[in-house]
């Protein structure tokens, strides 16, 4: 009769075998996950850098304008932007690119609308894709919406752009569209060695080139951009332009760099940036002064170096280029600058407060703090689960072993009776004596009896002997 309460007690134990079940489950699913993990993150970060010398294609702007009434005034035409040489700098996972007009970073639009601010932006963890939105704030009549999204793979990287803006101006709806699409070509990767360039031979009645000294500036380095003019009350800094933005040198030489502060009418002011070296591999070969002049070390390697001027929080990087003296004129005659080794444009940063597309970001690596925060939780959900799995285990089996001792106790109760009773009857035992001592364990607990009032009906326990609220002695109930 005592085999059903093993059977009882394994059911009873189901469940909590069960959750031990699929707590061991999910450690060994995080355990899994950990070691899938660890090692793509570990190839992610053996992705080449994109920090180097590029080349950007012309920029496309095609508009759509869907509603555009008198009121609006001119409709909007694609402006576009001209290509050329870039430089691209790797900070973290984001990309600061100077160079082809003006500045950019994949943290941010490349739209420069004034009161235009980034409202949400993402970054993958290895420095390939990227997507920003900038909106125009809820108090602003002009509705502005731009999304800027940037594709990279180790050799070439694509920006497209789309924007929608919307406002009203004298009852007339103003509405239109744009995309904008860039693509940057990889030329030389920072830390990598430049290409062999074969020098063509002279002609004939051509004489060899005459190469400056090296302490020599151009003579057009003192020049000032065209585009700043005096005036008598000029406002706060709202432009901050570098000429030139590229600058090809060799080992040796010093340059002047020319920087021009103005407000947004486009007046010069007489702030001054401050001056630079960005870190990279030659940024221990060179110097520079308050004034932006950069003087390169004799003994200066070639690659790729940077130039930083800031004002107000807001700074612009040019891109300089150092070349041995046997191949600066191979490299002058492909590199589309000037005669002096100079570009023609200079590099641009918008300082005003509330404007988008001309302030540079050093990125940090967000995505890898991201991803060793995940790592790290699921390493510690998976330990806590697995030291939860551990208590109920044990506790597990030490109730168990506290069920079978008493079950195996009652059975070999049932074995002894068994054996009693197929056994001959000592003598002076008398079977009366012999069964009630067989049945003396099963005979039901007395039942209590209580007492009860004759006069109110009340009952009580049966110690009580009389009743609280007349006196009347108490009776035992049946």
């Amino acid at each position: 009769m005592r085999r059903p309460l093993l059977a009882s007690s394994a059911l009873l134990h189901a469940p909590r075998l069960a959750s031990l079940a699929s707590l061991a489950s999910l450690a060994s699913l995080a355990f899994i996950f950990l070691a899938v993990a660890i090692p793509r993150a570990g190839a992610a970060q053996d992705l080449p850098t994109l920090s180097g010398a590029w080349t950007a294609s012309a920029l496309a702007e095609q508009w759509s304008v869907s509603a555009w009434g008198q009121a609006c005034g001119p409709r909007p035409r694609p402006q576009g932007a001209p290509g050329g040489a870039v430089q691209i700098q790797q900070h973290g996972s984001e990309l600061s690119i100077s160079g082809a007009g003006r500045s950019w970073s994949t943290a941010e639009c490349w739209e420069q609308m004034p009161g235009l601010a980034r409202s949400k932006h993402s970054a993958s963890g290895n420095a390939r894709s990227w997507q920003t939105r900038c909106t125009t704030p809820a108090s602003d009549p002009r509705r502005a919406v731009v999304t800027t999204t940037t594709q990279a793979t180790d050799a070439s990287i694509n920006m497209v752009e789309t924007g929608q803006y919307q406002f009203i101006i004298q009852d007339t709806t103003c509405s239109a569209s744009v995309t904008r699409t860039r693509t940057y070509t990889l030329v030389r990767r920072e830390g990598e060695a430049p290409p062999a360039a074969s020098t063509p031979p002279p002609a004939a009645s051509a004489p060899p080139p005459v190469v400056s000294a090296p302490s020599a500036a151009p003579a057009a380095a003192e020049k000032k951009p065209a585009a700043s003019r005096s005036c008598d009350a000029p406002g706060e800094p709202a432009r901050l332009e570098v000429t030139p933005s590229r600058k090809l040198m060799r080992p040796g030489e010093r340059f002047q760099f020319r920087a021009l502060v103005m407000d947004a009418a486009g007046c010069a002011l007489p702030t001054r940036p401050t001056w630079s070296i960005a870190p990279g591999p030659l940024a221990s070969a060179a110097t520079v002064d308050a004034t932006g002049a950069l003087s390169l070390g004799a003994g200066a390697g070639e690659g790729a170096l940077g130039l930083v001027a800031s004002v107000a929080g807001k700074g612009v990087t040019v891109a300089i280029e150092v070349t041995s003296p046997d191949r600066y004129d191979a490299l002058l005659a492909a590199s589309g600058l000037n005669e002096a080794g100079e570009s023609e444009q200079a590099a641009v940063v918008v300082i005003a407060a509330g404007t988008i597309g001309g302030r540079t970001t050093s990125g940090e690596d967000l995505g890898r703090q991201r991803k060793n925060l995940f790592v790290a939780i699921v390493g510690g959900v998976a330990a806590c689960l697995g030291f939860a799995g551990l208590i109920l285990l044990r506790r597990g089996r030490r109730r168990a072993g506290e069920v079978e001792g008493p079950a195996s106790t009652a059975g070999a109760g049932e074995r002894d009776s068994a054996g009693a009773e197929g056994a001959p009857a000592p003598s002076g035992a008398s079977p009366a004596g012999a069964a009630g001592s067989a049945t003396a364990p099963l005979r039901p607990a007395p039942r209590v009896r209580g007492k009860i009032c004759p006069t109110c009906g009340d009952r009580y326990p049966s110690e009580a002997m009389f009743c609280g609220k007349d006196g009347t002695q108490l009776l035992l109930l049946n």
